[in-house]
């Protein structure tokens, strides 16, 4: 069964954060099982520049794993070599899975792959949130329904969680809508560096800090991720905990400067920090050693910094603008309204928490989301798609 997955950006374009990751691992899993094949449409994107890697041409990850990388004419914008060159990956597939919905690689391929009656899955990942919707470009509404409506009828969704698939549903009410979530290197996020907190603050902030609490938090520097909040909801939590840190990892996209400023207001300067993108056991260190993990984000379909943490042993908090419920049942973090005073509450009551209770539950709900299994998933689902057609 050959899949071509076909996504505007694809590793090692990781300035777009979590969901590079997220397809790479999947990629990988499902490669490594019997009678699967994965072949990657994308481009050479990496946002404001071009990843340097070999264009037009099948380049071998791994076993039944390749990526074929089209030059962007216009950087972050539109692919002329993608638009005319892609149909002959679709043709030679037994399934088309596009993930994406604002990018112009879609609808083409939407079209290729309907001309050449080839089974189609469709990912939002995150696209059709109502946050993101209202706080986009009008040009999206006119996008759905007058481009892509009449492009998906008849195809397969797949969806991160039970939140996406019903947004997928708000917007196209008959869809079929398949949920599999993301998921985790479960073990590697086992080998954390266990770290004084002298250590880990000097670490990440290049200063000597003396610190009682550590919350941490990390993504792209955006409004969408509720950074403001965060923010906002520390301040209040440092009448309890005076001398707490918040540490901010991410990329900046055009956002920091902003939140500087209101770092700045609130006299925050000496216990607010950006420290910039980490990956790799910098990442896993980080997430490690904090005492809580914070994202307000706005919207999320799955949101795999979640996850990450929780399988380090760090519990979370995040908003009901992301799927993860699931913390409430495990006794592992807060899910709540993200407003300023819902976040601050909910950090003081986890802090206020077991931390070695709080690390045996978040890594027993992590270890759900292991890509083997999440593989497997992915794997019925396409044998499905296939029985359908």
């Amino acid at each position: 069964m050959k899949i071509n997955l076909i996504i505007p950006s694809f590793y090692p374009a990781t300035i777009y954060g979590g969901p590079i990751f997220s397809t790479l691992h999947t990629s990988e899993e499902l490669s490594k099982l019997e009678d699967i094949e994965i072949f990657v449409s994308t481009t050479n994107t990496n946002m404001y520049s071009k990843l340097d890697v070999q264009t037009n041409t099948n380049i071998k990850f791994h076993d039944n794993f390749y990526v074929k990388y089209y030059d962007e004419t216009k950087v972050d914008k539109f692919s002329w070599q993608l638009f005319t060159h892609v149909w002959k990956d679709i043709k030679s597939a037994d399934i088309v899975h596009i993930q994406a919905i604002f990018n112009t690689p879609t609808p083409i391929s939407l079209i290729y792959a309907k001309l050449f009656n080839k089974p189609i899955v469709l990912s939002p990942r995150g696209s059709l949130g109502n946050w993101c919707i209202d706080n986009g470009s009008r040009f999206k509404n006119l996008w759905l329904h007058y481009l892509l409506k009449p492009l998906v009828k008849n195809i397969q969704w797949h969806a991160t969680a039970q939140q996406e698939a019903n947004e997928i549903h708000f917007i196209y009410p008959d869809a079929n809508v398949t949920i599999i979530p993301n998921g985790i290197e479960y073990n590697k996020f086992q080998k954390a560096n266990l770290l004084s907190r002298v250590e880990y603050l000097k670490k990440y902030t290049k200063k000597d800090l003396v610190a009682e609490k550590v919350v941490v938090s990390m993504g792209r520097i955006q409004k969408k991720k509720g950074f403001d909040i965060l923010i906002n909801a520390f301040h209040k939590m440092l009448n309890t905990y005076p001398s707490s840190v918040l540490l901010i990892a991410g990329n900046d996209e055009g956002e920091q400067k902003v939140l500087e400023k209101q770092i700045e207001s609130l006299k925050l300067d000496d216990s607010v920090y950006f420290i910039g993108s980490i990956e790799g056991q910098d990442k896993i260190d980080f997430l490690a050693n904090a005492d809580l993990f914070v994202l307000p984000s706005h919207n999320e379909n799955f949101g795999n910094v979640y996850i990450e943490s929780l399988a380090t042993g760090t519990p979370i908090v995040a908003s009901k603008g992301t799927p993860w419920s699931e913390v409430e049942e495990y006794n592992c973090g807060a899910w709540v309204d993200n407003t300023v005073l819902e976040t601050a509450n909910a950090m003081l009551r986890i802090l206020e928490m077991n931390r070695e209770e709080m690390k045996i539950n978040s890594k027993l709900l992590a270890k759900k989301y292991d890509w083997k299994v999440i593989a497997q998933d992915f794997k019925r689902f396409y044998i499905k798609v296939l029985e359908q057609k």
